[in-house]
């Protein structure tokens, strides 16, 4: 079985920001915000889509505004975030863990962590983990983040590389997918996915429907057979 989820990030996209958008998304069973978008995006989709949204905090914390300004800092209504937590979405049973942000380059600026941070944040996670893979068989189906893993789907300037402690976690927990965006892909031909080791990872930039495939044996021939 397949569900269909909507992942959106950085940038709001006009045809997403649409009174059209319950008509051409209303199968959607959540969304997914993998950060810097306006608590206005996330409202608006919450309100239009009637479904759960999570989302991570991107590192320039748009989400904190309800129009992207720093000002005033609150959380959009009627989403949830995931940073630093391990979730389960109730109507699905998909579970979800989230980082915000990106690896620090600048000072004084929001949302950006030293991997000794992300690592903390993951130790953290580890016993909600290891309780999922006993209890359901698995630790996590979704993993959502800002910024990639080191070497996967990133840049390497100091504003747009990954999070080394991300390979390590997909390397021990393995969830079938992990979303991030804060890599811009304005060409469309450009790649936007990554196996790595038993996770694709996926850039959303701007917005992607992602068809999560509940069957692990559906999944691994699907691994085999892509180009």
């Amino acid at each position: 079985m397949t569900i269909p989820i909507l992942a959106v990030s950085d940038e709001p996209d006009p045809r997403i920001y649409s009174e059209s958008v319950r008509e051409r998304l209303g199968h959607v069973a959540f969304v997914v915000s993998c950060g810097d978008l306006p608590g206005s995006y996330l409202e608006f989709l919450a309100d239009a889509l009637n479904r759960p949204v999570y989302y991570v905090l991107g590192n320039h914390a748009n989400e904190r505004s309800r129009n992207g300004s720093d000002t005033p800092a609150t959380p959009p209504a009627g989403a949830i975030d995931i940073g630093g937590k391990v979730v389960q979405d109730p109507a699905t049973g998909l579970i979800l863990a989230g980082f915000p942000g990106c690896p620090r380059y600048a000072e004084h600026e929001p949302e950006q962590y030293s991997e000794w941070e992300i690592g903390l944040m993951a130790t953290k996670m580890a016993p909600r983990l290891q309780l999922n893979r006993l209890r359901h068989g698995r630790a996590l189906d979704l993993l959502v983040t800002h910024a990639p893993p080191r070497g996967v789907n990133d840049r390497p300037d100091p504003a747009h590389r990954g999070f080394e402690t991300l390979r390590g976690f997909l390397e021990r927990w393995k969830p079938p997918y992990h979303l991030h965006g804060h890599i811009h892909l304005y060409d469309r031909s450009q790649p936007f996915q990554q196996r790595f080791g038993e996770t694709d990872v996926i850039n959303v930039f701007p917005y992607r429907v992602i068809e999560v495939e509940t069957d692990p044996t559906q999944r691994a021939l699907a691994a085999e057979t892509a180009p």
